[in-house]
């Protein structure tokens, strides 16, 4: 017969067995898909750190980017521009270079420039891994999430982006060019080519170097270490990319902000990768308005007539398919109108 001890022994044993069993019978939760790196960049940053917006004030431009930025749940800060005094913007305009010869931004374009370097300063200080910079009046189709992540993939594979790296886009460039007013393309140029049901024809696609375009594969998209982009409608940048840009382009030499950056990317000072045709793109309200660029209004070529007179007029926006602001504000696609 077991003794006292005995029992207690088997008592106790028997009561662990039960807890054990009954962990091992409690219905489990839903498991947590691991996501793919590409995933990431479908998110409301498009898988940047931050989306950064380029803005001198409310206006036009920055209703139709936050109605844009709504209706494809995307997140975009707008930090405030610190103000630029004229003879700062005239003197950094005015830097002597090594050269005789060396070009100088119009007082609009060193105020932009200065702009430009103002966010990136932001940037760097805020030790962003990336982030994407667009302007103001940047306009992107509705499909911008599900485009980013064939993009990512892309971009991953371009750069031999290694699988231990999971950052949507890896970090080998310093400058991703996503919105631009064209881009230069040659069969030496190591290119990744994918689908995108979104992507314009060859027929109705406006920006600089449309012969170089229609060398690329009809209504796909293409990624490939930049040649010559020019227009900085949105770029994306690294951590180290936006030091470098800082030091490359700190010093106001050249004619303007852009195109001292594709310069600097011809040069391979910087490492850059172009997408083409680009994802986001200037929005024009009606021609008929004659609504001015910054620069242009920097540069005293008059001011811009005032919102309440064309914000309700729908506009139009090259290469882009299914415009954002468009679908946002009239339910319209108003693609080259």
């Amino acid at each position: 017969m077991p003794t006292r001890s005995r029992l207690a022994s088997l008592l106790a044993a028997a009561l662990v067995f039960l807890t054990f069993l009954h962990l091992f019978q409690r219905p489990r939760g839903p498991s947590i898909p691991v996501l793919a790196p590409q995933d990431h960049a479908g998110n409301n940053t498009l898988g940047f750190q931050q989306i950064l917006a380029l803005s001198q004030r409310p206006s036009w431009r920055t209703r139709g980017l936050n109605a844009a930025a709504n209706i494809t749940g995307l997140e975009i800060k707008i930090p405030p521009q610190p103000p630029v005094d004229g003879r700062l913007a005239d003197a950094f305009a005015n830097i002597q270079g090594d050269s005789w010869d060396t070009q100088h931004p119009s007082p609009g374009a060193s105020k932009a420039w200065l702009a430009h370097l103002d966010l990136l300063k932001h940037v760097y200080q805020s030790e962003l891994e990336t982030a994407l910079i667009v302007e103001d009046d940047v306009d992107w189709d509705v499909a911008v999430r599900r485009q980013m992540m064939n993009i990512s993939v892309a971009v991953r594979n371009l750069t031999g982006a290694p699988e231990t790296d999971q950052s949507p886009y890896g970090i080998n460039w310093d400058v991703l060019w996503l919105g631009h007013c064209g881009e230069q393309w040659a069969e030496s140029i190591e290119t990744v080519v994918f689908d995108d049901a979104h992507v314009v024809s060859h027929a109705d696609y406006r920006g600089f170097w449309p012969d170089k375009v229609v060398l690329l594969p009809e209504l796909k998209r293409a990624v490939y270490w930049s040649s010559s982009p020019v227009c900085t409608f949105a770029y994306a940048v690294t951590h180290g990319g936006a030091r470098k840009i800082l030091q490359r382009l700190g010093s106001g030499l050249g004619e303007a902000f852009d195109v001292e950056l594709q310069h600097q990317c011809q040069i391979r000072r910087l490492t850059c990768v172009s997408v083409v045709p680009e994802v986001f793109r200037q929005y024009f309200p009606p021609a008929e308005f004659d609504v001015k660029s910054n620069v242009d209004v920097g540069n005293g070529k008059g001011d811009e007539p005032s919102d309440e007179s064309f914000e309700s007029a729908m506009g139009s926006t090259e290469n882009i398919l299914h415009s954002a602001r468009c679908r946002a504000l009239w339910e319209s696609d108003c693609q080259n109108r």
